[in-house]
Formats: structure tokens, sequence, C-alpha cells
């Protein structure tokens, strides 16, 4: 039986923390708008918590796949603000909006290093 093993278990910790958060984040998105736009988040980071949380053997691809879709969420909104100001519209009232998604961008980046760097599928003799 393969198993995901965490050498981080501070990268772990951070991982569980941020998808909760998300989590709860996104539902309350959900409550207050009523979007069902707002579940589909939430829906992908419910299936990664669990599969860290059981240690899963696709543990590591879960969080690989959050950490690119972060990183192309943040991404885009960048390039479209950049083509906003390169063809001259003021975007002073989004400086805030493009300086979380450039975070959002770098946590990205970060989740997936730190994911290829610190956790490991291993055999283990469990069934």
């Amino acid at each position: 039986m393969e198993k995901t093993f965490f050498k981080n278990q501070t990268f772990q910790i951070l991982i569980i923390v941020a998808l909760g958060l998300l989590i709860c984040w996104n539902l309350y998105t959900f409550l207050i708008s009523k979007s069902l736009i707002a579940l589909i988040p939430t829906i992908i980071q419910i299936i990664v918590l669990v599969l860290v949380l059981m240690k899963h053997k696709h543990a590591k691809m879960g969080i690989n796949v959050w950490a690119v879709i972060l990183m192309l969420g943040g991404g885009l909104v960048i390039i479209g603000k950049t083509i906003k100001l390169l063809i001259g519209d003021d975007i002073s009232d989004g400086i805030a909006k493009l300086a979380l998604n450039v975070l959002i961008f770098i946590a990205g980046l970060a989740i997936y290093n730190f994911n290829q760097k610190t956790v490991e599928v291993k055999q283990t003799d469990e069934k």
C-alpha cells in the first residue's frame, strides 16, 4: 500500500490550515452570494484536504493540482491587469486586487515547490 509522507510537518500543518481557512471563506462567499460558482473551489479544496488528512497516495498530486490552479488564477489576473495598464486604462482602483493576486500566485509557486521537495509517496507494509 502506498502512502504520502510529509518530510516537513510544518508544511503539512500549513496546508491543512490554509485549506481549512479557504474552505470556510468559500462557504461564506457561497452563503452571502448564493452563487453555485463559489462551491467549485470549495469542492476541490475539500477533496485535497481529505487526501492530505488520510495521507492518501494521491495527496501529492492533489496538492500539485491545487497549486497549479492557484498559479493559473493569479497569473491570468496579473496578465489581464498588465494588459489593461499597457493599453492605458487606469487601474488605480484595482491595485489591491492585483496585489492579492500576486500573493496568490506566489503562494501557489511556494506550495508547488515545497510539495515537490518535501512530500514523497512511499510503499508501506500496512494494509
